[in-house]
């Protein structure tokens, strides 16, 4: 028998039955009924012309992600210099992952809001999952949703046309493989699901988040070195499925930047997530690069949960990490994790390491946070399992429900400011992409782009051979573990 101290990694709760099976099912349906009736809201059911902030460059790749399929060519130069190259596909924050084959049959808007209601579903499946393995109560599992879903971080860097902020919603199933990596008694290939879900990060043209889940990863790891070994190999495996992402960027894209800001104080901090502010004309001059602080618009430091949500989810956490740590032994390294993404976005911390080879990606250090709240609300919400009476439980599920319904209206009122199709009705394009007003998209033929060809090809050749193997390797060792 395994002692408190040597877990082994949980299997899912037996089904509850009867009425509370139906009203669990009724809570899976509420949370992706309403959740995909928001977004497609959020963007007028598909209506919006993407004309807002960041939008106009991202309808732009999508544009030449369109010609491509519909023609049936690779994208490999297009008319517009992004991050200062024309080599379209060294840019990382492009979308390629297979939904791009919907595009010649659907508009920009249509394909923004279906891309997210796509990444919200897949989300609230993990919010289930994490669910079923720990016995979570369904008043705990919206409130996972709610607070992970339609956070101000969430909606407003989506508002500001930060499309692969959508991978947002893939924190529980990240959260979940990096708890297999930090269990006391790992399974062999227990990195496998982090080497996916990281490696889909990249897919979603999300590395700024893949970057994040790194670092959140080193962090966990320095408080459990035990666990390095199986950290190192997950890492390792998404760097080969996303080499063709990964490889083609750091050769081409030499895009001069400096670091900008973290959070400049405590009370800004604060104002972040208990503040309502939507969006404020910041003073954009294009001669004046780089771009410092006072041209940040509020979505890179708006993170709204509300008071009573942030106090729930610090509370929690921390009663988690006094009282149930023995059988929770993932929660003092998630906690060192979110502690150190705190640390890194505030002030000028992460400007000590932006000089260092790979980490010029990240100007804005405020988004870092975002991982610190999502940790400390999977770590409090794991630690309300070890209410298991009767009494306790309805106590967990009166605390629950009453906490969900204020951080529902909550998160209601922190979105409205933010409503894109509200946004676009009442200004203008955007004065950070002029040119792309007028512009045409389209894809060119350009001579001499032979070591440009040979280096997307190759990195593609050695991700596509990663993926086929790491796919092989992790179904065979399923097979065998059901079959003996």
């Amino acid at each position: 028998m395994p002692s408190s101290r040597s877990l082994p990694l949980p299997t899912v709760q037996a089904a509850p039955r009867g009425a509370s099976r139906w009203l669990d099912v009724a809570a899976l349906w509420l949370a992706l009924g309403l959740g995909v009736w928001f977004w497609l809201a959020f963007f007028d059911y598909g209506g919006v012309r993407l004309r807002f902030e960041d939008w106009p460059h991202v309808a732009y790749y999508l544009d030449i992600l369109r010609l491509a399929v519909a023609h049936g060519q690779m994208p490999w130069i297009g008319n517009w210099d992004a991050h200062g190259v024309d080599k379209f596909l060294t840019v990382p924050e492009t979308l390629l992952a297979p939904q791009i084959g919907l595009l010649p049959w659907l508009s920009n808007g249509a394909f923004a809001a279906l891309d997210v209601c796509l990444l919200y579903v897949i989300g609230v499946a993990g919010w289930w999952r994490a669910k079923r393995v720990f016995g979570w109560t369904r008043e705990a599992f919206l409130l996972a949703v709610v607070a992970a879903s339609f956070n101000g971080f969430v909606v407003s860097h989506l508002a500001a046309g930060h499309l692969m902020w959508d991978a947002c919603f893939l924190a529980p199933w990240l959260l979940l493989s990096l708890r297999a990596i930090l269990a006391d008694d790992p399974q062999p290939r227990c990195w496998l699901p982090l080497a996916f879900w990281l490696f889909a990060l990249f897919l979603l043209g999300a590395f700024h988040l893949a970057f994040w889940w790194v670092f959140f990863t080193g962090f966990a790891v320095l408080a459990r070195p035990r666990a390095l070994k199986p950290a190192l190999c997950g890492l390792a495996a998404a760097g080969a499925m996303a080499a063709f992402r990964i490889v083609p960027a750091l050769l081409f894209i030499h895009e001069q930047s400096v670091f900008i800001t973290g959070y400049p104080d405590g009370a800004t901090l604060w104002k972040a997530f208990t503040h309502i502010q939507g969006y404020v004309d910041v003073v954009y001059d294009p001669t004046r690069l780089p771009i410092t602080a006072d041209m940040l618009g509020w979505w890179e430091f708006d993170h709204y949960t509300g008071a009573v949500l942030l106090f729930f989810v610090v509370v929690t956490a921390g009663a988690a990490l006094l009282w149930n740590r023995k059988c929770q032994p993932e929660a003092v390294p998630l906690a060192a994790a979110c502690l150190g993404m705190l640390v890194l976005s505030y002030g000028h911390c992460y400007a000590l390491l932006y000089p260092l080879p790979g980490f010029h990606s990240e100007r804005v250090a405020t988004r870092f946070v975002s991982l610190t709240f999502l940790g400390l609300l999977f770590v409090g919400l794991r630690g309300l399992e070890r209410f298991s009476t009767p009494r306790a439980r309805l106590a967990v599920r009166v605390l629950c429900s009453c906490v969900l319904v204020v951080a529902a209206w909550d998160a209601w009122a922190g979105a409205q400011p933010w409503i894109l199709a509200k946004l676009e009705a009442t200004h203008s394009f955007s004065a950070y992409f002029p040119e792309l007003e007028t512009l045409q998209p389209a894809l060119v033929e350009k001579a001499h782009q032979a070591r440009y060809h040979a280096v997307v090809l190759g990195s593609g050749a050695f991700s596509l051979a990663s993926l086929l193997v790491l796919t092989a390797w992790g179904t065979s060792s399923r097979l065998r573990r059901r079959l003996g």
